[in-house]
């Protein structure tokens, strides 16, 4: 199947990349990066079918890149930010804008008249907006949105999943992160959840997985059960560690 994949350079999307470079149910890989980078390599990783497009404005897809991208099969949108990086409307613009100028585009994509769109959400989205924070108002009404999409005939090729990583566990490979963040998150945080709430807790290798899965399946709802909701549409931390 033919994928689209952003956020590669990220911490979630770094995992995503190489679980899609490995897994035979890819056979093709449309990385959006607003930079070029090196792939990763490894004998199991299959850097062939990989395909960099450098894309910078993620509100608008011009017909050139959108015909390169024809055909493709789904979406893992793993492109993200921290609220506390960046201004409150530049965060929105990131959280929401992006991922909902991009569903809409790639709706027309398919050639088999469904398309999975896989949005890393998080723990702590709130769809009702009643959330104090930026992040779960933000990340809810995206969901929300997203979800709202499928319904309508325009869009209606869409197949939505919404996906909620607790706290991430990054692999050896990629620890980009501050000092203050190492030392706060790995020392502190992270041996408290996996400890006391190990359900909060979402290993890269589990989450990349669901996420390649999802946008590679068939695009029908999740059975019931623990950590699925929105009538099978969403992914809590919960059932990303099944």
């Amino acid at each position: 199947m033919h994928i689209i994949l952003t956020g590669a350079t990220g911490l979630i999307g770094a995992s995503v990349l190489q679980r899609c470079l490995s897994s035979p149910n890819v056979t093709q890989l449309s990385i959006l990066s607003r930079r070029d980078f090196a792939l990763p390599v490894g004998d199991t990783l299959d850097t062939k079918k990989a395909q960099i497009f450098v894309h910078t404005d993620y509100t608008s897809y011009p017909a050139e890149l959108v015909q390169k991208l024809k055909g493709a099969d789904g979406c893992i949108w793993a492109q993200g930010v921290s609220q506390n990086d960046v201004s409150k409307d530049e965060y929105v613009r990131i959280t929401h804008d992006y991922p909902l100028a991009a569903a809409k585009s790639f709706a027309s994509l398919p050639n088999t008249g469904k398309f999975n769109f896989v949005y890393v959400s998080g723990e702590g989205a709130d769809p009702a907006e009643k959330s104090f924070t930026l992040f779960g108002k933000v990340k809810g009404r995206t969901e929300k949105e997203l979800l709202g999409l499928q319904s309508t005939p325009e869009y209606g090729t869409l197949r939505i999943y919404n996906v909620r990583p607790g706290l991430v566990d990054p692999p050896e490979f990629h620890r980009p992160r501050s000092l203050m963040q190492r030392v706060f998150v790995d020392r502190a945080v992270a041996p408290a959840l996996r400890m006391l709430i190990p359900s909060q807790v979402s290993p890269t290798g589990q989450l990349s997985k669901v996420l390649v899965d999802l946008a590679t399946g068939d695009g029908s709802p999740l059975p019931d059960g623990k950590g699925i909701e929105a009538e099978g549409r969403t992914v809590r931390s919960l059932a990303i560690r099944r």
